[in-house]
């Protein structure tokens, strides 16, 4: 009985050996295989050899780019096999388009390049051209659509941001008398013109701009709220007063 038992559990183990060495080498050749694969991408890409890209195809959440005539400058400079197309510099391209802020560019075994755009959100006009973008970027694109809803703003270069950050601040003061801003604009000496929707132009300094928009606040609801219809511009620009240009059949000054 003994011996019996003892071959018994012999076998067992022989048994149990030969099926550890199969997974053994099941996992060498798998490894092996992922191996050769990972190489034959490596000489693709690095000798340019294998499919040709056919299509490139762009996604993404657009209302003003229009995505067929990106894909179609890409696939200009995509021509190739697909392992030898340089994913950056096409990602370069696709940046270079006004409308786009951020590029994913990725290849898709295997004839495709996917792009995956992210488009800028104008936020206002800026000067004749050109918008602001959410993040504070002027951008021009080659054709200028009138985007109803948008501020106009302008003012030297590089100062767009600032531009932006100012009229958030004074539409915020104006907006619970219902007075909305259409333009504003600062000029090369440092001062704001602002122009109402009523047409009325406000002209304040760039020093303690919004205290004197404060005052003129104050003054609007004591004085003018239903006169804006008859008033050209009102003058914010002195320390002690208010200075309003009256229509011509109206002549006042305060």
């Amino acid at each position: 009985m003994n011996t019996v038992a003892g071959v018994r559990q012999q076998t067992q183990v022989q048994w149990s050996w030969a099926g550890i060495g199969r997974k053994a080498l099941d996992s060498l050749y798998a490894l092996l295989w992922v191996g050769f694969i990972v190489v034959c991408l490596r000489v693709a890409a690095s000798t340019g050899v294998g499919p040709m890209v056919q299509r490139i195809e762009v996604t993404g959440a657009f209302r003003y780019l229009r995505p067929q005539e990106v894909a179609s400058g890409l696939i200009q400079v995509a021509r190739g096999p697909l392992m030898g197309v340089n994913l950056e510099y096409l990602r370069q391209v696709a940046l270079s388009v006004p409308w786009v802020e951020q590029a994913r560019v990725s290849r898709v075994w295997p004839d495709r390049i996917q792009v995956l755009l992210f488009e800028r959100q104008p936020v206002a006009r800026w000067k004749e051209h050109s918008y602001l973008s959410s993040h504070g970027e002027v951008f021009t694109p080659g054709v200028f659509m009138d985007i109803q809803g948008l501020p106009a703003l302008a003012g030297p270069d590089g100062e767009a941001s600032y531009v932006r950050q100012q009229y958030l601040s004074i539409a915020a003061l104006l907006r619970p008398m219902n007075l909305h801003i259409s333009m504003l604009r600062l000029t090369e000496r440092m001062s704001w013109e602002i122009t109402l929707d009523q047409g009325v132009m406000i002209k304040v300094d760039n020093q303690d701009t919004l205290a004197k928009m404060q005052r003129f606040a104050v003054l609007y609801q004591r004085e003018l709220n239903g006169q804006m219809d008859r008033i050209i511009s009102v003058d914010l620009r002195y320390h002690n007063g208010v200075a309003i240009a009256w229509k011509p059949e109206l002549t006042h000054r305060q």
